[in-house]
């Protein structure tokens, strides 16, 4: 009697662990069968860059184990020390493609929590699994070994502790998402006002914002005492790379086009201006959305990968997720006013089919030329553009609907 009873009573949380199982499995034959088309993948501007590359990391690698220098000798390896020491453990190939996979498991865990969080019920949870599982730009980004990936496990597990109030553990979690993406600091405004929000009456709000620093620190300081002579190595290679913009390769992003085809004098002014764009957003968007810093936290992201130096289709992933989280909010779908969706949609899919063609009949037929391609770049960040500001009109037009019918039934 137990036994039958079981298959009809069986909990969510049993239901969707064999969800996720049946998508590993599938994933890893997917993976096996395609081999032959990850180094191809591999080495698309769309889906990794200078910071996250796979080959990059090898090259890094190689230098330490053979030449016996530091990983960031050079101009080859521009990540984080926990990417090098998981390849010293793990080696390369499909040693390193099992440890990306096992970090994108740690990361679909930690979405299916948020969502959980934010929602009871179980199909809305099963929406946010499937549609990041099943989005082909995640699973072009997990086939070209991006460790994007860890990024998205930073994003995803601060943004759990926060939305929880676990103000120690945000503070960790944030301060490795920043030291592996240093454009990530201007999440810090939506974050204190979750712990602000997340605050009893009884308590003292500033407690929160303590103890949130004083796990940043903590794991900021642990790191430093791990890397030990590596540290200004990695923050010259790594941080001061990003933040400057020193690669000009082409990729998605808005940097490499304006600083080959400007003057140097002008240099340092367009690094600060581009950096700056989404810092200045950062204050405004905790502050207008502070009932809802989910949406606050959301929309930066967006920014952020506008502006970033070497953005791949790995960022955009991190914040489509989010957007479905807030579609599944127990309060209503705060993004059912979003219009344009064709045109957002339109966009994206014009930037995959064309990113492609006109890369090759530049670099390979030399029938076009770097216009062409940032011409694709100008409707990547214009297309987010949009998308940012529909998101947020949504958001607002929502919440002053729901004000209205609270009005209406006092």
């Amino acid at each position: 009697m137990d036994a039958r009873r079981r298959g009809p009573e069986m909990r969510a949380g049993e239901r969707v662990a064999w969800h996720a199982l049946t998508r590993v499995v599938a994933v890893a034959l997917v993976t096996l069968a395609s081999a032959s088309s990850r180094k191809a993948l591999a080495s698309r501007v769309e889906l990794t860059s200078a910071t996250d590359a796979p080959r990059k990391t090898l090259e890094g690698a190689h230098l330490e184990r053979v030449r016996g220098l530091s990983a960031y000798a050079g101009n080859a390896f521009h990540g984080h020390p926990i990417v090098l020491w998981t390849t010293r453990v793990v080696g390369g190939g499909w040693g390193a493609d099992a440890a990306l996979f096992a970090a994108d498991c740690v990361a679909v865990a930690l979405l299916m929590a948020l969502a959980k969080t934010m929602t009871g019920d179980e199909k809305k949870t099963r929406m946010v699994f499937w549609t990041y599982v099943l989005n082909p730009l995640h699973a072009l980004s997990a086939l070209a070994s991006s460790t994007s990936t860890l990024v998205r496990v930073g994003v995803f597990a601060t943004t759990l502790a926060a939305t929880r109030g676990a103000a120690t553990a945000c503070g960790a979690a944030f301060a490795l998402a920043v030291q592996l993406n240093p454009s990530l600091i201007v999440m810090t405004p939506a974050l204190l006002v979750m712990f602000w929000n997340h605050a009893s009456s009884g308590e003292r709000k500033w407690t929160h914002v303590v103890k949130f620093a004083s796990g940043f620190a903590l794991l900021a300081a642990a790191s430093v005492v791990a890397m030990g002579d590596e540290f200004s190595n990695w923050w010259r290679a790594a941080v001061t790379f990003t933040i400057m913009s020193e690669d000009q390769t082409p990729n998605l992003g808005l940097h490499w086009y304006v600083f080959t085809t400007m003057f140097d004098q002008f240099r340092l002014f367009y690094v600060v201006a581009l950096n700056a764009i989404p810092f200045s957003l950062a204050a405004p968007m905790a502050i207008r959305f502070r009932g809802h810093p989910l949406v606050a936290l959301t929309l930066l992201l967006i920014a952020v990968t506008v502006c970033l130096p070497y953005p791949t289709v790995g960022d955009v992933v991190t914040y489509l997720s989010l957007l479905t989280v807030l579609a599944a909010d127990d309060e209503g779908n705060p993004l059912v006013h979003v219009k344009h969706g064709a045109i957002i949609a339109g966009g994206f899919l014009y930037v995959s089919l064309l990113s492609p063609l006109t890369w090759y009949m530049w670099i390979h037929t030399r029938v076009a030329n770097a216009n062409f391609f940032y011409a694709i770049t100008l409707v990547f960040a214009c297309t987010q553009i949009l998308l940012l500001n529909q998101v947020a009109l949504s958001v607002v037009t929502f919440l002053r609907d729901a004000k209205k019918r609270r009005r209406k039934n006092d």
